[in-house]
């Protein structure tokens, strides 16, 4: 037991290792959840309605973004994926393709897996050679019925002429098998030859269906291209034992280091992984306009001069996991068309009064969109007054005010949780309360009250004079 409590210690400190040699020459960081059409990384096959990303359990347990391709009985293409730039290889390496892909629907369409092949200045090269000898236009690894509602591990190779075949290719059923004992291929795949006149190819990997009826469905997960032999270990892609990572990168730190009338330059540091972070998400007013890779700045164009952008970005890592997003950092773009005097460029002074032009910030960095003052602390006034646009509660006295019996606000108490217009602890945590509308929304209330009191004191005498 003491052997193996050792054994067990020293493969979890190793693992790591094995992860850090394995690197994936595929980025899909770009896939987020209920997105639909082609991505910055990838082209869509078929039509936009025919592709979008999701969020599902994965083989692993866990919830994963799957790019999922949604047949509506349409010839060709129905749905699929194709990396858009391709990968430079080079033809004296061995490389393993993989892909995770998971069959849905009722016709049990053929789910297909494989590449193109492109020469390096640019031309397809239409004939490759598979290890048996024989060539196709277009090289498939597998092209199968594959069960519905599993997932299957495809593994396939391309490798030199010269090189020896590989063994562990095929498509894999992990519930038929265990890490410590590997379940052999459900399907045979096909491995292919690198051409000998190229020391490199560009390779584009793809996943789709054809010609398929109306409600088949095909889920593509960690696609995935490594050189030979600094790969994943099989059982690892199988079981999970290091490629189902679990952890999100901490988020990133957020700045702005200038802007034009049209631009904002971002930077921001600060974001680690258990892993490794592979790219960054930046948002623009809460809505995702780029996804980059292992950088640490970003350019946002195409901005109106004179508007205020806040932005946050949030680190990515291989297994698709994703941090939290980073501090708001708001930026307002410059007015070509109204600049400001010389001298102070924010500061004016009217008389006694002084003004300021931009928005303040007290004790944090940003000021909410919308806003012109944030504080981050305690502040102390002798008077605040607040001008509100909306009428002051005093209609409630009024002839004709539909006051809510006690019942139905004892039902509002039960299934809402607060009174009635009055907002819940939830939405104040997320939202703040807006202090005039807040005191218009208690004194209605205390009005509301004082009529019920009323009532009840009527309903008193009456009962103490019978």
């Amino acid at each position: 037991m003491k052997n193996y409590s050792l054994i067990t210690l020293i493969l979890s400190l190793l693992m790591p290792l094995f992860m850090a040699n394995a690197q994936n020459l595929i980025d899909y960081s770009d896939w987020v959840a209920g997105t639909s059409g082609a991505t910055t990384n990838f082209n869509l096959r078929g039509t936009i309605a025919q592709n979008s990303r999701i969020s599902m359990t994965g083989p692993y347990g866990n919830q994963i973004t799957a790019w999922r391709a949604a047949a509506d009985g349409s010839s060709g293409f129905n749905g699929g994926l194709s990396h858009k730039n391709g990968i430079l290889l080079d033809t004296s390496k061995i490389y393993r393709i993989s892909f995770w892909v998971y069959s849905d629907g009722p016709n049990n369409c053929i789910n297909y897996t494989g590449f193109v092949p492109y020469e390096p200045s640019g031309p397809r090269i239409t004939s490759t050679q598979d290890t048996n000898g024989a060539t196709t236009t277009w090289p498939y690894f597998t092209s199968v019925r594959q069960p519905n509602d599993k997932w299957y591990l495809m593994v396939g190779y391309i490798r030199p002429g010269s090189a020896n075949n590989i063994g562990d290719s095929g498509l894999y059923d992990p519930s038929q098998g265990t890490a410590s004992n590997l379940p052999s291929p459900s399907y045979a795949s096909r491995n292919f030859v690198f051409p000998s006149a190229f020391s490199e190819i560009r390779v584009r990997i793809r996943s789709f269906m054809w010609n398929c009826g109306s409600g088949d469905e095909m889920f593509v997960y960690d696609p995935r291209v490594e050189e030979v032999p600094n790969t994943t270990p099989l059982s690892n892609l199988l079981y999970g034992t290091s490629s189902a990572d679990t952890q999100a990168p901490t988020a990133p730190t957020l700045s702005s280091t200038g802007q034009t009338d049209t631009t904002a330059n971002l930077s921001w540091s600060g974001a680690t992984d258990n892993v490794g972070v592979t790219g960054y998400r930046i948002f623009q007013n809460g809505t995702s306009i780029a996804t980059v890779g292992n950088v640490t700045s970003y350019q946002a164009t195409g901005l109106a001069e004179d508007t205020t952008y806040s932005y946050t970005v949030s680190a990515l890592d291989a297994a698709g996991n994703e941090s939290n997003q980073s501090n708001s950092v708001s930026v307002t773009t410059s007015n070509t068309g109204n600049p400001p005097p010389s001298g102070d460029a924010v500061w004016s002074e009217t008389g006694s009064t002084a003004s300021y032009a931009g928005e303040v910030a007290v004790g944090t960095t940003s000021v909410p969109n919308g806003y012109k003052m944030a504080v981050d602390g305690k502040l102390i006034t002798e008077e605040v007054r607040v001008e509100l646009s909306g009428s002051w509660p005093d209609y409630v006295f009024k002839e004709g005010y539909d006051l809510p019996s006690l019942e139905e606000i004892k039902k509002h108490i039960q299934e809402k949780g607060h009174l009635p217009n009055i907002p819940s602890a939830k939405e104040v945590e997320e939202n703040g309360i807006e202090l005039g509308d807040m005191n218009r929304l208690l004194l209605k209330k205390i009005e509301e009250l004082t009529l019920f009191i009323l009532e009840q004191e009527r309903r008193i005498q009456v009962l103490e004079q019978k």
